[in-house]
């Protein structure tokens, strides 16, 4: 796992967006295609714009490269990708509406044709989803990836970490994952074995805080 910067300002859109909007988000707990809704891993907060930067190179994504954003939210990060580096993205969520937000945007900034957007829930994804049948579940002709996002809550990633491994254990195209570093530490404390979340890498994921050493 790599991590990144900027968490003042990506904490100040997490209050903004869901922190401060409890009360709204709260009728959308029983919507399934929703973020808020029961079967979500994460809320949906928007990527702050300093932190796509660092992402793009902690992740060292090239022209050829096949980037997935598993909960891409509105699309942001992968429409900047496409944008600067001309990769193929498919971005994932369980969102409709942010979906369909996606979709119009790289349609909007001229990328739609580098950019495949669905709706998902993550945790029923199957085993090879994103390696042998991401054609098979995501559309005709969409490949498998070569870098995929996670930039979930702790607990979200935590409990999508077993499938994901899977999937990076088994991909034939040295598949790079990238999460976020308050993930990580509201997941796993890695000095202390009694927190709550402290055998969640016993999965032995390598974990690298400083992208620009890795």
């Amino acid at each position: 796992w790599m991590v990144d910067a900027c968490e003042w300002e990506q904490s100040a859109l997490l209050r903004q967006y869901v922190l401060d909007r409890r009360d709204e988000l709260a009728e959308f707990a029983g919507v399934e295609s929703s973020a808020a809704g029961p079967s979500s891993i994460s809320p949906f907060v928007p990527c702050a714009a300093s932190r796509i930067p660092y992402i793009l190179q902690a992740a060292r994504i090239g022209p050829n490269d096949v980037l997935y954003d598993l909960g891409c939210g509105d699309g942001v990060v992968l429409i900047e990708a496409a944008r600067r580096c001309g990769c193929r993205c498919v971005g994932l969520d369980i969102d409709a509406p942010c979906v369909e937000l996606a979709r119009a945007r790289s349609k909007e900034q001229g990328v739609d044709h580098l950019c495949h957007w669905a709706q998902s829930d993550l945790l029923q994804l199957p085993a090879g989803a994103l390696t042998g049948g991401a054609g098979e579940l995501f559309g005709a002709g969409v490949p498998p990836p070569t870098v995929a996002l996670a930039f979930l809550t702790g607990p979200g990633l935590v409990r999508l970490a077993p499938w994901l491994h899977g999937e990076w254990r088994s991909s034939t195209l040295g598949l790079r994952l990238v999460t976020c570093v308050e993930s990580l530490d509201t997941a796993m404390d890695y000095d202390d074995p009694g927190a709550m979340f402290a055998d969640a890498n016993g999965l032995g994921w390598t974990v690298c805080r400083d992208h620009e050493t890795w």
